[in-house]
This record gives structure tokens, sequence and C-alpha cells, in this order.
């Protein structure tokens, strides 16, 4: 769902590619684009101007499954790598896509937040539940955990979903749109 909701963005914004973030601890896997071009995989970092903000698109055509299996070292040096590029971009905010299997009828969808802050401002949102007192296993998590050590106030969107079809992708994509917002008007205050 995060690649789909980033190239939803990269459209919506009109996003131009400026750069990518090579990582030596990907598979040794070549990845043949539509064109037929080869490449090594990488971080893909995209960027708009809409007003007063900056916003950045961070995609990889990687698995999340392959990031999340990564050794822990290996795994924090990818993620130290982004939020050292997001740092010198003078990067405000991270907002993170993850979907889970929806086993209940709650359409809720999650949030990890990174401050106590975040937590006020989310807190009373009928839209969303904050996840608190458990333990994830995810990868993407852990980037908005150590988005905090950098001073980068950060949040993971998990969207529930029982299939991915185009009604569960316009309706997250509706959401990360209204989280893009709040963070606009986050780092605004």
């Amino acid at each position: 769902m995060g690649v789909i909701q980033a190239g939803n963005l990269i459209r919506l914004f009109n996003m131009k590619h400026i750069g990518e973030v090579v990582f030596y601890g990907f598979p040794d896997n070549l990845i043949i684009d539509s064109m037929g071009t080869g490449r090594i995989p990488t971080v893909d970092i995209y960027y708009a101007k809409t007003g007063d903000f900056v916003v950045n698109v961070f995609t990889t055509m990687m698995r999340q499954q392959y990031i999340d299996s990564l050794l822990n070292r290996d795994r924090n040096m990818l993620f130290s790598a982004l939020l050292h590029v997001m740092r010198l971009m003078d990067s405000r905010f991270l907002i993170t896509v993850d979907c889970i299997s929806r086993t209940s009828r709650d359409e809720k969808a999650y949030l990890v937040v990174n401050s106590s802050k975040l937590v006020e401002k989310f807190k009373e949102n009928k839209e969303y539940t904050l996840i608190e007192g458990r333990r994830i296993r995810n990868s993407l998590s852990l980037i908005v955990a150590m988005a905090k050590f950098v001073g980068i106030p950060a949040l993971q969107l998990i969207f529930p979903i029982r299939e991915l079809d185009e009604n569960n992708v316009q309706l997250c994509l509706q959401h990360v749109v209204s989280l893009i917002k709040d963070a606009f008007a986050y780092v605004g205050n």
C-alpha cells in the first residue's frame, strides 16, 4: 500500500524525481522498469513545493517484507541514512504508510506517533485509533521512533484492509492527504 500511495502523491503534487539513496544492504537483485532499463534497488526521492511547504516522497521497489527481514544493524543503517537525508533536506515531518489485514468490522485507521504532542493532537480524532501499550514488529514503526532522535515529528498510518482494491486505495489516499494537511498545520505552529 505504501508504494501505491507514494505513486498517488507523486502524481497529486506533480513531484519531480530529485535523487536516490543507494543502500548496499539491499539484495543483489536487478530491477527492470517498464521501459526495459535495469538498475540496482534504491530509495527514490521526489520533491514538490506547495505553498510555503515542501513535500518529499521516499519510495523503493523493495518489498516491505525484505526490509523487515534485514539484520537490525543493516536496517538501522538504512533508516539512519534516510533520516540524515531528511535532515539535509530540512524535512519537518515524517509520515509512513502501511496496511494490515482487517479482522473485525472496525474500519478505523491506526496511528503510531513519536511524541506526546502528537498524541495530544490525535487522541480526540474520531478517524484514528492511537496504538497504546503494544509492541510492534514493523520497520516502518521503527523509523517513526528513530525520527524523534533527529528532531523530526513523525507518525505511521496503519490502514486495515480486507483486500487491496481501488476503494481501499482511494480511502487510504484520503487519510494520507488529511494527515499531510495536519502535518502542515503542525509544523506551521
